[in-house]
């Protein structure tokens, strides 16, 4: 699903640009829906000792527009 931050893809021109891969957006740090960062959300998710998908109920991170979510997962696999 697309966000404002995350625009929906665009389809391919023609044209000698339409070889060219474009450059990943940089990772996401923060939900912005929920206004929450990453860490502070695992921080809570951590105190309350609840998972991903409670901890997103309960703070609203990762439920609106989702964008964040692959981000998320991989900021909390490192951790």
């Amino acid at each position: 699903m697309a966000c404002a931050l995350h625009p929906a893809a665009e389809p391919a021109a023609d044209g000698p640009q339409a070889a060219l891969p474009r450059a990943a957006p940089p990772a996401m740090t923060r939900c912005e829906c929920a206004g929450m960062t990453f860490q502070e959300f695992a921080a809570r998710m951590r105190a309350a000792g609840v998972s991903l998908e409670q901890a997103s109920v309960r703070t609203g991170c990762g439920r609106n527009c989702t964008a964040c979510l692959p981000d998320l997962r991989k900021y909390l696999s490192k951790r």
